[in-house]
């Protein structure tokens, strides 16, 4: 039977930072200078001698970190109960009792596990997909060399609350759900999970429930104008420019003439000036290093605004120290993406808003 242990590769050790590494190092008294292969070279030689709490420490860290998150379900009737076994019995090999890694030629396109393990129960437990994802090229002097690149991807599932948690782009999120339905025979339909809809599509709202800060928000502007036209861009050109005339040499005449302009004056008796002025831009960005809400231009600006990202900061304490976690969040693309290094039992925390 697969453990956690038996899910791990070199190439998951060298994405852990350097100074996890390093404490790894130290707890098995290896040399703890050098870059991070060299590291990832010492812990991995040892790797076979690793137990107890040096290997627990590997365990919340190394299937996480700076990762995306993507949740699906499934839209069949009995849920996601039963899965595991379904999997095992589509596959020519128990994936929870073995490891199949291909060698670099046999790849797969399409993402198919290789290897699986239970954690806490038989309900819950982890997939490990790879595909090829592309090939890198370089030159010796006039030999041309290729080397297959490959994906190996993470997926949490938990038979009993319905989840799939695929930690990837929201680009192999999707390959890796479609693999996973290839395997079943697409007996299953996956239907990614839109989190923000508990929240009625307001990150302000998702950030409340994480106790954190919302320090940056992109969208664009909610409620365009149709019959915007060039010449409603020029006039607004210089409206603006007319207020700096007027602030500059306290010139009022060009900002009456350029206010009542019959470019705009007719629009502007339905619409206010402020989402006329926006209409004129793709996306709008405010940022912050501390909460937007409050600040005068997000809370004047924000209901013109259709959020498609956001990013919040929120605090978690773990091991009874409290450390700092920021989050980007596509609403459209309905991912979380951690832009600093997260361990297993922050991502616990995030499931429970979530689910």
């Amino acid at each position: 039977m697969n453990t956690l242990k038996s899910l791990i590769f070199p190439q998951d050790l060298n994405r852990l930072s350097k100074s996890i590494l390093k404490d790894i190092c130290n707890d098995l008294t290896l040399e703890s200078t050098g870059n991070v292969n060299e590291l990832t070279n010492r812990v991995w030689s040892s790797f076979g001698q690793i137990e107890g709490s040096t290997l627990e420490k590997i365990y919340k860290n190394i299937f996480a970190g700076a990762i995306s998150l993507a949740w699906y379900r499934t839209t069949n009737e009995e849920g996601l109960v039963g899965l595991k076994q379904n999997i095992i019995q589509n596959m020519p090999f128990n994936p929870f009792e073995e490891v199949i890694t291909p060698n670099s030629t046999e790849i797969p396109n399409e993402p198919s596990i290789i290897a699986a393990t239970e954690i806490d129960g038989p309900s819950k437990y982890l997939l490990r997909f790879i595909h090829r994802a592309g090939v890198s090229v370089d030159y010796y002097l006039a030999d041309r060399r290729e080397y297959i690149k490959h994906e190996i991807t993470t997926v949490y599932i938990d038979e009993v609350k319905g989840i799939i948690e695929v930690r990837a782009s929201s680009t192999s999120a999707k390959k890796v759900i479609s693999g996973l339905a290839a395997i079943l025979n697409e007996t299953y339909d996956f239907k990614q999970f839109d989190f923000l809809e508990s929240y009625n599509g307001d990150l302000e709202l998702l950030a409340d429930a994480l106790q954190g800060q919302l320090i940056d928000a992109i969208g664009r502007p909610e409620g365009l104008v149709e019959s915007f036209e060039e010449t409603q861009g020029q006039s607004i050109v210089s409206i603006l420019s007319a207020i700096d005339e007027y602030y500059n040499n306290g010139e009022l005449t060009i900002l009456e003439e350029n206010l009542n302009s019959e470019d705009i004056t007719g629009i502007l008796e339905t619409t206010p000036f402020t989402l006329l002025l926006l209409s004129g831009l793709e996306t709008i960005g405010l940022g912050s290093i501390r909460e937007l809400r409050g600040l005068p231009l997000y809370d004047y600006l924000e209901p013109y605004l259709a959020k498609q990202k956001g990013s919040i900061l929120f605090e978690h304490a773990e091991s009874g120290v409290v450390q700092v976690y920021s989050i980007r969040i596509g609403v459209k693309s309905k991912t979380f993406k951690f832009n600093v290094f997260a361990s297993e039992h922050v991502l616990d925390y995030i499931r429970e808003k979530m689910f």
